[in-house]
């Protein structure tokens, strides 16, 4: 296969993937509100379905262009008002979108069995629904059918090197006959009148074609999708048409828009012929003293006919809008941001230099360039950023399918769908989330019997919220369901001897107890769950992505688990501070506040507890010198205390020196030091030296259980007095 029909057959996947996706959640919002789909919602479906079988046709996809083939026919009698939209349709769209994925992911290897099982189980159900749909075979082309005055007029002149690119324009033609019934077709030869320059590998044929069709203009683009950058292509509608478009274009409720906006909108022309016109007009405003209007243009394109495009001047006032988007590979943006990381490091190893110099006018422009790097760092950080939404959407499928195998009826609500997150966090958050959400229908949502002698609506209901919150996103997956049983996970955790039977424990530490490998509650197990694997799977994903997860819950009310996430895995903005004549980093985000730390508290009462009292507030501390093992510091060091929170909880930090802010860029220190608690990375400083990053929240709970201790200590110690 050439290169352009590899990219052609990649854009084809990736689209297709897309146009499923938009037809799978149409299925599911219809099927959870459980009402009669509009115009509109059959209309997308026909669209997404449409589009999938001309495509997947000009790849030889036959299984696919079936399949589509027929769910599009039954589409189209509920357009029609043939027949109604009932479940049995919904259902077998999905089985649908299930199989066109798999056939998508099978592409270029062997059919498996039990592919081919599906498929004969979904055509055999598509057949019993409607017996007298066709097969979608390729119509023959007559070449010598009367004209009709109604029909389409297409001029489709293939490039010479199309053959090269594996293209074949008589693929194209076929498809189009499928739209219609082709009622002319002329061979245009005159590039062959030079046989003693022929290339058998060349094409030099066009073809003038009459299509009888009821389809729209964009509809008969759509069959040269990928032929339309290697060939040229005019679409002229019949003469009735243009009596229509010009009355869709006097009914636009909006006159203020562009020219183009307005014929695009009432189907005069295309978005691609549109695109073309302004490529063209472009490039006459080189070449003329007068800059030629967009309107002569698509007319000299034979795009749009003069009449339409006055219709469309005389709706039409001057107001500019302009949003275009471009698809780039996930590759060379991890390329991209990988390149500024190291200019980050660079960057400060120049600003060092400078400083030494002592020169003011090299360090004022190098300053300059510092900050053009930082905002060069966030706009590069920013394009990777992708919304959860499309992410969460899928579990809509995911609720569905589940809550029908366990006999329950669960709804799903998404809140926060426009929260960004990066890209690689999504593409690793799909299981750890499928996860939870199976665990909280098998064991947190109850039978629909069991609900109602609770009280509760026989649904039961799982909310998944996503926010941003101190330089973290958090994503929250909560279910009004049984909840823990708190005594149940404690008896379990002391029979597999994860905790003593005399062990002080507080909830968030009892409940963490779920994710101990093996760990389970239940007293059965299911296709789903039950067998003690998975929880400690999903900590030890989230915990991979510098992530951390908790679980909270409430007997007879349901159970909340929180994802909290770092915003980007690559570069962030940093505290950096000094302990033991080593420099350390965290997110700056992070800190709250810097304290002198004699300022503070008493040194005695420092050194017999493990937490103060700032302003009210109960603080746990942690030494970073005690923890990392350092020689004790001087008796006239100045130490610090910096204040730090994450999520809910707070904690100060007590270091020697403090450095200020530093853009740090996260390098991972390999699989000798994974799993090194108080640790996620390291940087590279400006003088070539190595800085380590600190996991904030493991130093926070390091604090919190040491200052949990010392209090069971002193109630300890007051209750032996008391005796």
């Amino acid at each position: 296969m050439s290169n352009d029909m590899q990219a052609a057959l990649n854009t084809f996947v990736s689209e297709a993937r897309e146009l499923i996706s938009e037809l799978e959640q149409i299925l599911l919002e219809l099927d959870s509100l459980n009402t009669e789909p509009n115009a509109e919602h059959i209309n997308s479906m026909f669209r997404a379905i449409h589009t999938i079988k001309g495509s997947a046709g000009l790849f030889g996809l036959d299984e696919i262009v079936d399949i589509s083939h027929r769910y599009e026919t039954v589409l189209d009698q509920v357009r029609e008002e043939k027949r109604t939209f009932t479940v049995e349709l919904l259902e077998v769209g999905l089985k649908i979108c299930d199989l066109i994925s798999a056939y998508i992911d099978h592409i270029g290897q062997p059919m498996s069995d039990e592919l081919t099982k599906k498929y004969c189980a979904v055509h055999d159900e598509l057949q019993k629904i409607n017996p007298e749909t066709k097969e979608p075979e390729l119509a023959e082309i007559p070449s010598n059918a009367e004209s009709s005055d109604q029909c389409w007029h297409i001029s489709f002149r293939p490039n010479k090197g199309v053959f090269q690119d594996g293209l074949d324009p008589k693929a194209f033609i076929h498809f189009l006959s499928q739209l219609g019934s082709i009622a002319s077709i002329a061979v245009v030869d005159e590039m062959l009148n030079n046989a003693e320059h022929f290339e058998p590998e060349l094409c030099y044929l066009g073809f003038e074609i009459r299509l009888d069709t009821q389809a729209s203009k964009k509809q008969i683009e759509d069959v040269f999708e990928f032929i339309q950058q290697d060939a040229d292509i005019h679409i002229l509608p019949p003469d009735s048409q243009i009596h229509t478009y010009i009355e869709l274009i006097n009914q636009l409720p909006e006159p203020n828009q562009k020219l183009g906006e307005i014929l695009v909108r009432c189907g005069a022309i295309t978005p691609h012929e549109l695109e073309i016109g302004l490529e063209r007009q472009e490039a006459q405003k080189e070449s003329q003293l007068s800059p030629p209007l967009l309107g002569n243009v698509l007319t000299q394109e034979h795009a749009v006919s003069a009449e339409v495009v006055q219709a469309a001047v005389s709706k039409q006032h001057q107001k500019i809008h302009s949003s275009k988007t471009l698809r780039v590979e996930a590759d060379k943006l991890d390329k991209l941001i990988d390149q500024v990381g190291e200019m980050v490091i660079t960057g400060a190893r120049t600003t060092l230099l400078a400083h030494e110099t002592g020169n003011e006018a090299l360090i004022e422009t190098i300053t300059q360039l510092e900050r053009l790097v930082e905002n060069i760092r966030d706009s590069s950080l920013q394009l990777r950023m992708v919304q959860v939404g499309d992410t969460f959407n899928k579990f809509k499928r995911v609720v569905r399918d589940i809550a029908i195998s366990v006999d329950k009826q669960v709804s799903l609500q998404i809140n926060g769908a426009d929260t960004e997150l990066d890209k690689t966090f999504i593409e690793k958050l799909s299981d750890p989330l499928t996860h939870i959400i199976r665990n909280a229908i098998d064991h947190g949502i109850e039978l629909p019997q069991e609900r109602r002698a609770n009280g509760k609506q026989e649904q039961g209901n799982i909310t998944l919220n996503a926010y941003h919150e101190s330089g973290s996103i958090v994503i929250e997956i909560r279910d009004d369901g049984r909840g823990l049983d708190r005594e149940k996970v404690i008896e379990q955790a002391v029979s597999q001897g994860l905790v003593s039977s005399t062990a002080h424990l507080n909830d968030r530490d009892i409940f963490s107890l779920i994710f101990e490998p093996g760990f389970s509650t239940s007293s059965s197990v299911t296709n789903l769950s039950g067998r003690g694997v998975g929880m400690d799977v999903v900590k030890r994903n989230i915990e991979q992505l510098r992530g951390t997860v908790e679980v909270s819950s409430e007997a007879g009310v349901g159970t909340e688990v929180a994802i909290r996430l770092p915003l980007t895995l690559s570069i962030i903005d940093g505290f950096m501070f000094e302990v033991a004549d080593a420099s350390y980093v965290i997110p700056l985000d992070n800190v709250v506040e810097c304290l002198e730390l004699h300022e503070v508290a008493s040194k005695e009462a420092l050194e017999s507890r493990h937490f103060i009292d700032l302003r009210g507030e109960v603080l746990p501390f942690l030494r970073l010198r005690e923890l990392f093992e350092a020689e004790v510091a001087a008796e006239h060091s100045q130490e610090s205390l910096v204040i730090v929170q994450y999520g809910t909880l707070r904690a100060g930090l007590v270091v020697d020196a403090l450095l200020g802010e530093f853009q740090t860029v996260i390098k991972p220190l390999g699989s000798l030091f994974e799993g090194l608690k108080g640790v996620s990375g390291a940087t590279i400083l400006g003088n070539g030296v190595v800085a380590i990053i600190l996991d904030v929240f493991s130093l926070i709970q390091s604090a919190v259980n040491r200052q949990e201790l010392d209090s069971v200590e002193i109630v300890t110690d007051n209750d032996e007095q008391g005796a």
